[in-house]
């Protein structure tokens, strides 16, 4: 029986398993390892952080079901078996993986889908005192913050305002930095607060936000941005960071209440350690047009690790969901194309279509071919796109119940 093995169960993991197991069945052994029990909705963590207003829960229950979906859920009626663990060797050689509880997993077949993690670029102070926001932890720690400020104006201990710093003017601090306008917004009529109760400072290293963008595109965000109190400094390049203070490199410092660094990803340092493993410059893995890793035939890499730019115009493709996604389904295909010696088929990207959540319920959906859609419908273009999602991974009923519910509890301060 031809055993694939795939690490990380994110987007392009969680498809590569599925798609596996509906051409393959009973004929194959399907695994996939994660560290953690759960796939994370990462398009969904801007709304965890800014979920205000529901009722106290320690544990926060209630906003982890929102976007932590257990594997054992959507590997319930598959064949593919599920570990949690963290990978502690990867050996090419000898087509083996080791953990860290000693497990030793053999394969005919690898995915490698271990994600990204945050990069600092070297900036001092960011791993110290910069919140990372890449994380469910990192989101219900923003939101933890949120609370505890509206309690600070509603006993009386504060009156001052209370001062965000985002850094890094991306699709997701952009999109952080307006929820957050919306929520406090919800916090200053809840405590009766004359005036604004924050200040939202959002950063950006470059001339202007989202250089891939249109100008015209660029202008509707900065107008919503503008709209909700959110002061976009752009040409801002941060030399440090503090407790309590950002340093740009023009000297200035701003002070803040709350630093959270959203500026960009890299590979996970766990490549650097696997022998063999051949990486570009940025320490991106190398891969063929057929996403099979540069000298592994039996080794297929996908998601936000791997180095491939567009042969259209030869850049780097983006790190969005959707993108790793459809990597997913080329390695489940190229897999099954192998172990039938049929001929592989090529990965020809797209990523012409992104949706940006802007406050509330706003969006601004680039469907390709000149259609641009804003405001109300925009959002529920994102909506629709997201139930799309959990329709591919769950059965309806499943799926529509934690879309509505995510919906519920998600559209209190919009």
């Amino acid at each position: 029986m031809t055993k694939v093995l795939i690490l990380g169960g994110g987007f392009g993991g969680v498809r590569c398993a599925l798609d596996l197991n509906k051409k393959l069945g009973r004929e194959s052994e399907i695994t996939v390892v994660d560290k953690n029990g759960y796939h994370l909705f990462i398009p969904a963590l801007y709304e965890v952080a800014s979920a205000y207003g529901l009722k106290r829960d320690p544990f926060a229950v209630q906003l982890r079901r929102t976007i932590c979906m257990p594997y054992a859920d959507i590997f319930s009626k598959t064949n593919v078996n599920f570990v949690q663990a963290e990978i502690s060797e990867i050996n090419l050689v000898e087509n083996k993986v080791k953990t860290e509880g000693n497990m030793i997993l053999g394969y005919d077949y690898l995915v490698i889908a271990l994600g990204s993690e945050t990069a600092d670029y070297g900036i001092p102070g960011v791993k110290e005192y910069a919140h990372q926001f890449k994380t469910l932890e990192g989101a219900l720690f923003i939101n933890k913050k949120l609370e505890e400020m509206s309690q600070q104006f509603l006993e009386g201990e504060r009156t001052e305002l209370f001062s965000f710093l985002v850094c890094g003017g991306g699709f997701t601090g952009i999109e952080l930095a307006a929820e957050l306008g919306c929520c406090t917004k919800v916090i200053r009529e809840e405590c009766k607060i004359r005036g604004r109760c924050s200040n939202i400072t959002l950063f950006e290293a470059g001339p202007k936000i989202l250089p891939a963008i249109s100008e015209k595109e660029r202008r509707l965000i900065k107008n919503r941005l503008t709209k909700l109190g959110i002061i976009l400094m752009e040409n801002s390049p941060i030399e440090e960071i503090g407790s309590d203070f950002v340093k740009l490199k023009t000297s200035q410092s701003v002070k803040g209440d709350l630093i959270v660094w959203t500026a960009g990803i890299k590979p996970v340092e766990f490549l650097k350690s696997i022998h063999g493993l051949p990486t570009g410059n940025t320490g991106r893995i190398k891969v063929d047009n057929f996403l099979k890793v540069e000298g592994h035939e039996n080794v297929y890499a996908i998601g936000d690790a791997i180095e491939f730019n567009d042969p259209k115009n030869q850049k780097p493709i983006p790190a969005f969901a959707y993108v790793s996604v459809d990597q997913g389904k080329i390695a489940a295909q190229n897999i099954y194309n192998s172990i039938k010696n049929k001929k592989l088929r090529q990965y020809d990207p797209f990523h012409n279509v992104w949706i940006i959540p802007i406050g509330g319920k706003f969006a601004l959906a680039h469907l390709g071919g000149g259609v641009l859609i804003k405001g109300f419908f925009g959002w529920i273009i994102r909506e629709l796109v997201d139930l799309k999602y959990l329709l591919s991974i769950f059965s309806l009923n499943k799926a529509l119940d934690i879309f509505f519910n995510d919906i519920t509890i998600f559209s209190k301060n919009d």
